[in-house]
């Protein structure tokens, strides 16, 4: 009889081996390439040619800025199963004025940011059923700029220093033209 410790060794072992034999048979996909969903004969998993969330990776961190009056934080999630995670939080004299929530996620066509604003005590801003969505417009390692379908708000992160982030908001309504721009500062 294997002592747990032989028999942990060996399960660790076989299972290494089926890995390194599976990444030598696999096929190899384009390095910009990315697979979504589950592939089957009859569906092929679709290829998304442009940017992955990972490389999107430069909003990661928890930031901080402020206008006057005013503190934001904003905190991104490192780039994981084809996801991002965020949140931003708007504070004045103390209290919360509002929240949003976001998540970059891979589709098909490419990634989305869909996002969704919220009062102190999540009361929630836009129908439950449809979030504000956003696709890629386009995109450098340190900038994406986002737009959503009618084209009437455009939302930029740039990154400018290994600390420096900007986030700028524009939108058109009512024939008026506005524009927010958001300063944070790396803090963790």
């Amino acid at each position: 009889m294997k002592s747990p410790l032989v028999s942990s060794l060996s399960r660790r072992l076989t299972l290494t081996a089926c890995a390194a034999l599976g990444l030598l048979l696999a096929p190899a996909l384009p390095a910009r390439a990315q697979v979504e969903g589950p592939a089957t004969a009859q569906h092929p998993a679709p290829i998304v040619n442009g940017p992955l969330v990972q490389d999107f990776a430069f909003l990661t961190g928890r930031w901080r800025g402020g206008i006057q009056g005013g503190l934001f934080d904003e905190e991104w999630s490192q780039p994981s199963a084809d996801t991002m995670m965020g949140m931003f939080r708007y504070m004045e004299n103390g209290k919360v004025q509002f929240y949003e929530l976001m998540v970059i996620e891979a589709s098909p066509s490419g990634p989305e940011l869909h996002l969704r604003h919220f009062d102190p005590g999540l009361s929630g801003w836009e129908d439950k059923t449809a979030p504000l969505t956003f696709t890629v417009d386009s995109y450098t390692e340190s900038q994406v700029v986002f737009v959503n379908a009618d084209k009437s708000s455009t939302l930029t992160y740039r990154r400018s220093s290994p600390v420096e982030l900007t986030e700028t908001l524009e939108r058109e309504a009512g024939g008026h033209k506005g524009k927010q721009q958001f300063a944070f500062t790396l803090i963790q």
